[in-house]
């Protein structure tokens, strides 16, 4: 089937999720007992398309007198909408383009990032009616975008899925950060191969590139099995079940603590996830006595726990007092600015006001190195600057602030910064909020990442 071809040409991770079987048979159900009753239906609007594709997913699905899909189940709905979007991509592709980033959605993330495309906000994960019709919201946005650039719907799937690929390139992230929380993930491995070293999983949106996973093998394994590296920072994929998910690699075995051992412990027997038999362990945050008792057990099977990663507290610089984000401002980032050679109103300027339409102005926190010639406002380097970025959603927040000032002022690099660290986005194959180098406070000490924190500002 075609249709089965393109998905495994185009997202080959796919196969982690569906066999080709199952691909063939959902598109066939899907086209015989539904989509094809619209076949010959003239769509006039966009209007008329959304309406369409509300009664699509709204209506369940019978296969002769068996009910598959209840009406209105948008749960279990969800996860059919990329195989539906294909068969109204054939049918009316006027309005519908084909969705292929089934577990992938980050890559949707920097197709938007790369080409200036405002993605619409992603639904609260209990909302699956909200969820399901987020492929709609998605359609309305490149319908706009095709329009604008005058591209067929045709070219647009050429653009997005052999285009775009080769322009952002392999998303490559070369050094691994420090970790900065640990988190339990569970489920079973068996299944995904012996050589299987990374996968898409399941987390916490929170997670960050770096983090310690500790992996909790279900029934009949009921152990701990293994650690992973998070390869990614926790993504929100409104059409993925579970909502949240990373990548996971950089696997290192363990010796099996199983829920017997955690239940006999002294520590762990108390601990709410035990207790739960580790029911919900997908996201757990594991705090730091969680990891340090966790540690004391595989000390004492054996195992050289002086290899593993350990979680990391930043600390400020010894004498500096940091209360809110002005105390970030003077205390933190300008005395590093100041160190690196940079001045206030010489090389950088606080609060530049800036033209963005009908004269409207607004203040980015700091351009460096900048230009602010009437005929063209210019900064090399965008500053934003926070007082605690808490979680993924707020960075996020941050960096879309900082890269809508960036576009106007022609800047190749991004900073945000807040009382923890500095986080680095070039503009090298566009920016993208899933690719940045993140250095803490303490790291200026070390003269190799100080220089190299100086080189990437000095662009």
């Amino acid at each position: 089937m075609e249709e089965e071809r393109l998905f495994e040409k185009y997202n080959p991770k796919i196969k982690d999720s569906f066999n080709s079987e199952m691909i063939c048979g959902i598109l066939e159900d899907f086209w015989c007992y539904k989509v094809s009753e619209y076949d010959g239906i003239e769509l006039n609007s966009l209007d008329d398309a959304g309406k369409l594709y509300e009664e699509i997913i709204s209506t369940g699905l019978m296969i002769e007198s068996e009910e598959i899909l209840k009406i209105g189940d948008f749960d279990r709905m969800l996860e059919f909408v990329p195989f539906l979007s294909m068969e109204l991509n054939y049918l009316f592709g006027e309005y519908f383009f084909p969705y292929l980033y089934i577990d992938d959605f980050y890559q949707l993330t920097r197709l938007s990032d790369c080409f200036e495309i405002e993605l619409p906000p992603i639904p609260k994960k209990p909302d699956y009616r909200a969820r399901c019709m987020y492929y709609w919201e998605l359609c309305k946005v490149f319908y706009q975008f095709r329009k604008e650039n005058e591209l067929s719907p045709a070219e647009l799937s050429a653009f997005m899925y052999d285009h775009v690929p080769g322009v952002i390139g392999i998303d490559v992230k070369k050094e691994m950060p420090k970790p900065s929380a640990a988190w339990f993930i569970g489920g079973l491995i068996k299944g995904y191969g012996t050589h299987w070293t990374t996968g898409f999983w399941q987390t916490n949106m929170d997670t960050k590139r770096g983090d310690i996973l500790i992996h909790y093998e279900t029934s009949p394994v009921s152990a701990i099995t293994c650690l992973w590296i998070a390869q990614t920072d926790g993504v929100v994929d409104p059409f993925f079940h579970y909502y949240s998910n990373t990548y996971i690699g950089d696997r290192i075995a363990i010796p099996n603590i199983s829920l017997k051992d955690l239940k006999a412990d002294e520590y762990f027997s108390n601990h709410p996830l035990v207790r739960k038999n580790f029911q919900g362990v997908n996201g757990w945050p594991v705090t730091g006595k969680d990891y340090s008792e966790f540690l004391r057990l595989l000390a004492a099977k054996g195992f050289d726990t002086s290899a593993l990663p350990q979680i990391y507290t930043p600390s400020l610089p010894e004498g500096v007092i940091v209360n809110n984000e002005r105390d970030v401002e003077v205390n933190l980032l300008e005395p590093l600015l100041n160190s690196m050679g940079w001045y206030e109103h010489k090389d950088f300027i606080r609060q530049l006001p800036i033209h963005a339409g009908r004269g409207h102005r607004i203040f980015p926190d700091y351009a460096l190195h900048y230009d602010n010639k009437p005929e063209e406002e210019k900064a090399k380097v965008l500053i934003e600057v926070k007082y605690h970025m808490k979680n993924n959603q707020e960075i996020e927040a941050a960096f879309l602030q900082a890269f809508s000032y960036a576009k106007l002022l022609l800047s190749s690099l991004i900073v945000l910064c807040d009382k923890e660290c500095i986080m680095v986005y070039d503009n090298k194959n566009g920016f993208s909020r899933s690719r940045y180098r993140k250095y803490y406070w303490e790291d200026m000490k070390d003269p190799d990442l100080y220089n190299e924190l100086r080189n990437k500002l000095n662009t």
